[in-house]
């Protein structure tokens, strides 16, 4: 396995919990070469350019995707995640928890045979917004409401804990949001996406744990846009109080498309953010890719 190790994901504690990862799997006979990576490189590249069947992640959602991306376009190797960053919410979605040394002894710990079992197809998000002429690869959800404000604030905080952090973004989110005009298109239809809350979702996780869209499956081949509408503050306080609270936000409130091509432009321009990371900035489109992914879980 190559195993790519971030630098800066989780404030410099992937780099840490790598390093045991890795010594765990050499104890048990892996056979591992390691690249650290930090802000000036491209970890989709240096995934492209590994070859090998296997390719280890450890770091955030988004490092997670970026690596995906370089699996995918390096010919299809297998992709292995090792939950490493604030939010850990496609480990927590594929049932590999929050622990990337205990992600390793699971791995340590199987045979042959039982590894050749776990390995899984997902669904990918392609994803092209109007700043980047490259279309990146997102695999949890794509953000542009208050959802994606609260992830800015919660990236650029001082509160390590991700869960926590993400809430403290919210709560900012909520009181700073000024609500403009947004539609977009879902399979060709058109819809009004204006209010509080417009994303698309594959996994439905956010924010460490957050089910923003329960429904949400990564292997059925769908995306689900997640909207909250133009209504009052005070009406829209206690369905971000649930969705802080992690608790599904079921409401009649809550508008859910689902279809595999989605369009979102906004007036003014909103940034679009996937699996934690800023991606650019509306008009945005995004196209479902079914069984994009193979994936060691």
């Amino acid at each position: 396995m190559t195993l790519l190790v971030s630098r800066i994901s989780a404030r410099g504690r992937a780099e840490r919990q790598g390093r045991e990862a890795l010594r765990i799997l050499r104890a048990a006979g892996w056979d591992v070469t390691v690249q650290l990576t930090d802000l000036s490189d491209i970890p989709a590249d240096l995934a492209e350019a590994a070859g090998g069947p296997l390719v280890g992640a450890v770091g955030g959602d988004g490092y997670l995707s970026a690596v995906a991306r370089g699996v995918v376009n390096g010919g299809g190797g297998i992709l292995v995640p090792f939950p490493a960053g604030s939010g850990n919410d496609l480990c927590r979605t594929l049932g590999l928890g929050v622990d990337p040394v205990a992600r390793a002894r699971s791995l340590a710990e199987a045979d042959e045979a039982e590894l050749a079992q776990r390995v899984q197809r997902l669904d990918g998000m392609w994803v092209r917004t109007a700043d980047r002429d490259e279309r990146q690869l997102a695999l949890g959800v794509v953000s542009l409401g208050i959802d994606a404000t609260a992830n800015l604030v919660a990236n650029r905080s001082w509160i390590r804990h991700g869960p926590l952090s993400y809430t403290w973004g919210g709560l900012h989110a909520f009181f700073s949001h000024r609500r403009g005009l947004v539609s977009g298109t879902v399979d060709g239809r058109e819809h009004d996406f204006s209010g509080w809350i417009a994303s698309v979702s594959n996994t439905g996780r956010i924010g460490g744990g957050i089910q923003l869209v329960p429904s949400s499956d990564p292997s059925d081949g769908m995306l689900e846009v997640f909207n909250v509408g133009n209504i009052s503050r005070w009406r829209a306080l206690p369905l971000l109080a649930r969705v802080l609270s992690r608790r599904a936000p079921d409401s009649p409130l809550v508008k859910l498309f689902r279809g595999v091509g989605v369009t979102i432009e906004a007036d003014p321009s909103l940034p679009v953010m996937a699996d934690g990371d800023l991606l650019g900035h509306t008009p945005v489109r995004v196209d479902g890719a079914p069984r994009l992914v193979r994936v060691l879980v």
